[in-house]
């Protein structure tokens, strides 16, 4: 309500929007006992509660200047009325983050550490996931000596140990990423990553608070939907939701793993780091162009205090890591076994290989997928996919065996595909539609199905041209 306060002179701009706003407000005999420049300053901040009151929603955002006029005027009342010591020069964290928060060496610095983070992510984990995928050859081996029917020997031993130990191999991976990010995290570093890229967000009609979201998407795009809650304005809040699905989770990671070991060797971490910032790249780019076509305005200022840098601690390093790391454990011993005897049943009958319902899947989606090279083993795990990026790798390595290619299974999918095909098919995975509870959580957080229809056939057309010209350009080189 109205009262004595003081009144900020802002800059003319602001102040002649203000008497606009104010005119508005003064017409409007429901506002009557409120103070109008009060209403209009909250508008040029873009309240959202304050634009439901008064009904008025603007396109453009002041709150930086404002909180900056503010910032000024208990800066100079300070300066005459409290005395201390004279500040001289920065303190610790101010002299890193001159460096970290620069526009330019803070992006350069950023990616920097996304690829030293990947390029550990596998080198490290590597031996592990070898080590893990001998200890279940020989388990199965040994299991499978104690049952005498052939299709039940093949059920556990190919479907279940092979299915749901495909994915476990890669549990090294994704507890390494966590405990990388979980370092950031600790440190105070993520939250100034999201304040360098605020700049090139904005360009593409979005903020750093959307990429904090995305942030999240690392780990799961489920958490990244769920958290754009934060998002005060409505549009910017859905065109986030619809592009983080592209961010990079840790679900497609042994994915990627699995085919770049195979097919890049040492520079396995290189074509990894290159699929992460392709996410990045894309996300940012399909934010433009849906803002384009079916949003217009400016998406919202990015004001956050910068945490110090601190000592990360040992005891919350763990915890985060095991908290993140766990989701993918116990997606192993549900949806990833429930699926991977789907996968089993519908590759071993009527008869194996060539002759399975899997093989009739693949094989009546494959003209679609002639100009990418795509046989129908990669076809039809394309298509389980969708339940959960990780069974990519069972259905992979389930469909290998059946074709009886001997070796291991890294050795038996390198028999199918060529280098330029397996960068193409990671790129399709990267961008392909998202998994049925990201589905869900779209449906959820928006209210409307045609968000989610709009998800799947986006993504599609998204992943297909993509990979279609990184298989066009890869052969060429």
């Amino acid at each position: 309500k109205s009262g004595s306060h003081v009144h900020y002179l802002f800059s003319d701009e602001v102040e002649a929007r203000l008497r606009d706003l104010s005119e508005r407000i003064r017409g409007n005999p429901s506002l009557a006992g409120f103070d109008e420049r009060w209403l209009s300053i909250k508008l040029l901040e873009r309240d959202y509660e304050v634009q439901k009151i008064t009904g008025i929603t603007l396109d453009y955002d002041f709150s930086v200047e404002i909180a900056e006029t503010r910032y000024k005027y208990i800066k100079r009342i300070l300066s005459t009325s409290v005395k201390g010591k004279e500040k001289i020069g920065w303190n610790f964290s101010e002299a890193i983050d001159h460096v970290m928060t620069h526009r330019f060496l803070g992006i350069l610095i950023f990616l920097a550490v996304m690829y030293i983070i990947f390029q550990l992510t596998f080198t490290i984990s590597w031996p592990l996931s070898i080590m893990i995928e001998e200890l279940l050859g020989v388990f199965g081996r040994a299991v499978g000596g104690f049952i005498g029917v052939d299709w039940l020997r093949s059920l556990v031993v190919e479907g279940i140990v092979g299915g749901v130990g495909a994915v476990l191999v890669f549990v090294p991976n994704i507890f390494i990423l966590f405990l990388a990010l979980g370092i950031l995290e600790e440190t105070g570093y993520l939250p100034r990553a999201a304040f360098v890229i605020d700049r090139p967000m904005y360009a593409m009609k979005l903020s750093g608070r959307s990429f904090i979201s995305m942030l999240l998407g690392f780990g799961c795009n489920v958490s990244s939907i769920m958290s754009t809650r934060s998002i005060s304005e409505p549009k910017e809040r859905i065109v986030t939701i619809l592009v983080s699905p592209f961010i990079s989770c840790s679900a497609r990671l042994p994915v990627y793993v699995l085919i770049a070991g195979t097919f890049f060797g040492a520079r396995a971490g290189v074509v990894i780091f290159f699929l992460y910032v392709l996410s990045i790249v894309i996300t940012m780019l399909s934010a433009l162009l849906i803002n384009k076509l079916f949003f217009k305005g400016e998406p919202s200022t990015l004001i956050m205090e910068l945490p110090r840098y601190r000592k990360p601690r040992l005891s919350s390093i763990i915890l985060y890591t095991w908290n993140k790391g766990r989701h993918f454990l116990e997606k192993a011993g549900t949806i990833i076994l429930g699926a991977s005897i789907v996968i089993w049943f519908l590759s071993y009958f009527p008869s194996e290989g060539t002759g399975s319902f899997a093989a009739m899947i693949g094989k009546s989606l494959e003209p679609l997928f002639i100009p990418l090279g795509y046989t129908w083993e990669m076809i039809t795990s394309l298509v389980f996919g969708i339940a959960a990026k990780e069974v990519i790798v069972s259905s992979l390595t389930t469909f290998s065996g059946n074709l009886s290619v001997s070796g291991s299974s890294l050795g038996a999918i390198r028999t199918l595909i060529t280098p330029e095909v397996a960068l193409s098919f990671l790129v399709f995975v990267l961008l392909y539609v998202p998994c049925m509870p990201t589905l869900a959580v779209i449906k959820n957080e928006t209210g409307s199905y045609k968000y989610v229809f709009f998800s799947v056939f986006y993504s599609l057309a998204v992943a297909y041209i993509v990979a279609l010209i990184v298989r066009i350009v890869g052969g060429l080189l």
